[in-house]
């Protein structure tokens, strides 16, 4: 800057001369090499203003201010005021202006030092009173002279920053992050408006203001000075503007700018991106990979992974958020790395890809799905790739469920009905192409039901849970155990060179025969087993399965164990739904009867009662025997309607004998089921209904109940029994013998009568061991204080032999043969007499007084 015209034309219109210059000089010679001394008392003054505490910030800064200040007053009564001292006063009034010391500054430093200089030099000994007046008139002059100076210096600033922020606004001023222009000082020359949005401040009042009036600048400086000597200058900090309460992260880049002139300041160019929302942003990333339990990761293909917080949970290695591809491939459970590496490979390859890693650093292992992508150089090379990693443990285990639950059985374990024929598929297959057999047995538990409806669903579902443990143990490799539905059950093998087709039938049926351990009590459940072979009675699934199922009716039929497939038996069981259906339009269509079979004493030969048998004469079929339709009607579930029926019928039957006047109605004994006394509630007061509705006393009917069905649930048939009895029924054992029941158990049941299978009384004088049980059940009746009726007696040798053995009862074809109710009234009973008919019949209790 070259303003020497400038200053001799100011020199002469203020009219400073050489005269002037003299009495300055003398005048400075006067006060000395320290001049007058007010320096420390106006910087006091000044810093009681903020404004210049923020200018001059620390104690150094202000002790230098002071000494340039004292030279420069004191060069102002030097008397030399030529071109140095004009460069002199334009230096340190350019280095005023840049500090930030505004021109109202020059006013007051001027007006104090007129104000303490100006009493001194009129009341100055050393000056005549003329000399006062030049020196006072020369000061003036000076002063204006020094202030125009100043002016023009800070004018001549303003005029280059206005050029300068002319330029830097039309560069910067609409960039979306802060952006401003610093000295080394760290002054501002230009502050854009997206950095005064940020500051909370309008942009245009930061220029010419010190950076550290608005913000604690913390590490800015040095980033600033970096930039000075061309070094990269980036960081992220946090910094703080002094109207807010809360240091805020930003991330800042400096550049050096080229000076506008030469002999000007350098410029430092700063950006500062606000990272408040990426900060919210990765927070919120970071807690949303927690809960999502995913985390991503990129890596620059170097062999080194950055990873996200959640990304490193859950690979669960020892490492931060960095880490070799070794330390990965360590997380990898070991059966699995080579497979990772391979998969690894081929999503570089493809440019994407999508597998399965089990990590290892668990005590379970955890299920990991990794999603990566890849980018490509323009040479098609991979340098990048990146992706995620999510936890998907709970989600395979909940699809590996879901399949189990698609191909197993719930309760049991077991394959259910689809997977189990569908493994039998394959199983068959494999005979096919060896050329060999397959063996399936189809199983059906006896006597589930019952536990189902006297003890619970519950204790079923154990029942069918220790079945299948127990069944497990029986099979070889290759085997298959299914369970095809409720208590139903199959297990097929391919035979082996030496194996019998039955074996496998024969160990299931010894398996179901041992008692089940449930709760420290023993379960008798026993199963029919049915037993089909391939190819010989088929050649698929479906047809196979048919066959099996065939074989196990026909062994439910006889009451269990286990059965091969013949042929006729489809049709033996397509008669047996035949005769379901008709029985069941029987029972309502009166095509059944009863017919009754004496009971006789075999001391006296007289009439003790009679027993009901059920009759069927079928419309088409003609007689139908009771072995084919009794057996039917407890298969398919019409065992109760046709107990229901006999009990009523045989009510009926007595109630017309008395009616008609005949002497000694007997007893009429009728067949109840296992289903009626042990399972099924309130069989009691049903029967007491049926009776009491044709004005029946419960006395004249006997109940014969069968000793397996006593067993099958003894206490609900001790229960049962002892209420039938206190209705005043009578009960009698049936088939005594082919049980297991126990003296202690019959000894609780109110009984009156047994009755001894006729398969004893038919091989007893053949057979030693039917003969002795013949003995013994006579000798514990009589022991018991009960009735024994020998069943079935046919020749006149076993009617000695009981009578000597002291039976009470015969029933059989050597007395009679049941017999429809005329005939038996022809040969059996007689008309009572006048007496007798007088005599009233024992009164029928109501279902109240029998309750």
């Amino acid at each position: 800057m070259n303003n020497q015209p400038t200053f001799e034309t100011r020199k002469r219109f203020l009219m400073l001369d050489a005269a002037d210059e003299q009495a300055l000089a003398k005048l400075h010679s006067a006060f000395g090499a320290n001049g007058p001394g007010f320096v420390d008392g106006f910087y006091r003054h000044l810093m009681a203003y903020p404004q210049m505490r923020t200018l001059l910030p620390d104690g150094q800064a202000l002790e230098q201010l002071k000494r340039l200040h004292t030279a420069y007053f004191q060069r102002l009564t030097a008397g030399d005021y030529g071109p140095a001292y004009a460069q002199d006063r334009e230096r340190v009034g350019l280095t005023h202006a840049r500090i930030g010391l505004p021109p109202g500054w020059y006013l007051g430093a001027y007006s104090h030092y007129l104000c303490e200089l100006l009493p001194q030099v009129a009341g100055f000994a050393g000056l005549s009173p003329h000399e006062q007046t030049a020196a006072l008139r020369a000061l003036v002059k000076v002063i204006f002279l020094d202030m125009g100076i100043a002016i023009d210096t800070y004018m001549a600033l303003r005029d280059e920053l206005i050029a300068e922020l002319r330029d830097y606004s039309a560069a910067f001023a609409h960039l979306p992050y802060g952006t401003l222009v610093v000295t080394a000082q760290m002054e501002v020359v230009f502050a854009n408006q997206s950095f005064g949005q940020w500051l909370g401040t309008d942009a245009r009042q930061l220029a010419g203001t010190p950076l550290q009036q608005w913000l604690e600048t913390g590490s800015l400086p040095r980033l600033v000075h970096q930039a000075l000597r061309a070094q990269p200058a980036q960081d992220i900090l946090e910094v703080r503007p002094l109207a807010q309460p809360l240091a805020l992260p930003v991330a800042v880049t400096a550049h050096a700018l080229p000076a506008p002139q030469p002999e000007a300041a350098a410029r430092v160019l700063l950006t500062v991106q606000d990272l408040r929302e990426q900060k919210q942003l990765q927070r919120d990333l970071v807690q949303a990979q927690e809960v999502a339990n995913i985390g991503t990761w990129h890596t620059a293909l170097d062999g080194r992974f950055d990873l996200t917080p959640q990304a490193a949970r859950i690979l669960g290695g020892a490492f931060g958020p960095e880490a070799g591809a070794g330390q990965l491939l360590d997380c990898v459970h070991p059966q699995d790395r080579a497979l990772v590496q391979a998969k690894w490979q081929a999503s570089v390859a493809q440019g994407a890809g999508v597998f399965l890693i089990r990590t290892c650093h668990t005590p379970l292992p955890r299920w990991v799905e990794v999603r990566c992508a890849f980018e490509n150089d323009a040479q098609g090379i991979p340098v990048r790739g990146y992706g995620t990693v999510l936890d998907i443990t709970e989600r395979h285990l909940a699809e590996d469920h879901i399949r189990h639950l698609a191909l197993f059985d719930a309760l049991t374990g077991l394959a259910n009905r689809q997977h189990g024929l569908d493994l039998l598929d394959g199983l068959l297959h494999q005979a096919h192409a060896q050329g060999g057999q397959v063996a399936l047995i189809f199983i059906d538990l006896d006597r589930f039901k019952e536990i189902n409806d006297t003890l619970g669903h519950s204790m079923g579902d154990r029942v069918l849970q220790a079945i299948a443990r127990q069944a497990r143990t029986l099979l070889r490799p290759g085997d298959v155990l299914a369970r095809l539905g409720g208590d139903e059950f199959m297990l097929a093998r391919l035979l082996q060179p030496g194996d019998g087709p039955l074996a496998l039938a024969a160990a299931m049926d010894a398996l179901l025969q041992q008692p089940l351990q449930i709760d420290d009590r023993a379960w008798g459940i026993g199963g029919s087993v049915g037993v089909a072979l391939y190819p010989d009675h088929a050649d698929n699934v479906s047809a196979l399965l048919h066959c099996a199922d065939l074989a196990m009716y026909q062994v439910k039929a006889r009451n269990g164990g286990y059965l091969m497939y013949e042929a006729g038996m489809s049709e033996r069981h397509t008669r047996s739904i035949a005769v379901a259906q008709r029985l069941k339009l029987a029972l309502t269509d009166g095509q059944l009867a009863l017919h009754y079979q004496p009971k006789v004493d075999i001391a006296t030969g007289q009439l003790r009662g009679v027993e009901a048998l059920a009759r069927w004469h079928d419309a088409e079929w003609g007689w139908v025997s009771p072995g084919e339709f009794i057996p039917v009607a407890e298969e398919r579930g019409l065992i109760s309607a046709l107990d229901a029926w006999c009990l009523e019928s045989a009510a009926r039957q007595w109630r017309q004998w008395h009616d008609a006047g005949w002497a000694e109605v007997p007893t009429i004994a009728v067949n109840i089921s296992a289903v009626e006394i042990s399972l099924q509630d309130g069989f009691a007061d049903r029967a007491l209904a049926l009776v009491q509705r044709h004005d029946v006393p419960p006395s004249a009917i006997e109940l014969e109940i069968t000793e397996t069905a006593l067993m099958c649930n003894a206490e609900k048939a001790e229960k049962t029994s002892r209420r039938l009895v206190e209705m005043g029924f009578s009960l009698a054992i049936d088939d005594f013998g082919t049980g297991y029941s126990s003296l202690a158990r019959l000894h609780k049941l109110p009984l009156s009568r047994l009755k001894i299978d006729m398969a004893f009384i038919a091989n007893m004088l053949a057979d030693v061991g039917s003969m002795a049980i013949v003995t013994a059940v006579i000798s514990m009746a009589r022991a018991l204080q009960l009735r024994t009726v020998a069943e079935g007696v046919e020749t006149a040798e076993q009617f000695d032999t009981l009578r000597s053995l002291l039976c009470d009862e015969v029933q059989g074809y050597l007395c009679s043969r049941p017999l429809p109710p005329s005939e038996l009234e022809q040969r059996w009973l007689r008309r009572a007499s006048r007496q007798e008919a007088a005599a009233a019949a024992p009164p029928v209790p109501t279902l109240d007084s029998a309750i």
